[in-house]
């Protein structure tokens, strides 16, 4: 008889010992609501990324590790071509959902274009 799989370390306690105990059909529903959520974090829509007025987003896409974005950006210096619109970049972010907000993870310049 096999034996039952051992929980990620990374799970809370009560989750490990809370979870084994559900029946087949509680599983199976967990599972799918978790597949949702997990969905639900990584599909960003174009329409719900805002950037700064002095930001431009080159380009959207999605990806099976959230919704990568490409962008050009200025860098705050008030003596750079970028205060008049020679924006630098572009770069690379993945965007995913953490509760109600979007969290970026910046990847670095893109191969072309790059200052």
């Amino acid at each position: 008889m096999p034996n039952q799989p051992p929980a990620p370390d990374s799970l809370p306690k009560y989750f490990a010992e809370g979870i084994p105990k559900q029946d087949g059909q509680t599983l199976h529903e967990l599972q799918a609501w978790i597949d949702d959520l997990l969905a639900y974090r990584q599909d960003v829509d174009a329409t719900d990324i805002d950037v700064d007025d002095d930001e431009s987003i080159e380009a959207v896409e999605e990806s099976s590790d959230g919704t990568v974005v490409i962008k050009k950006v200025t860098c705050g210096k008030d003596s750079c071509k970028c205060q008049q619109g020679e924006l630098h970049g572009p770069y690379k972010y993945t965007v995913r959902r953490r509760g109600d907000s979007l969290e970026w993870e910046y990847h670095g310049p893109v191969s072309d274009g790059v200052e």
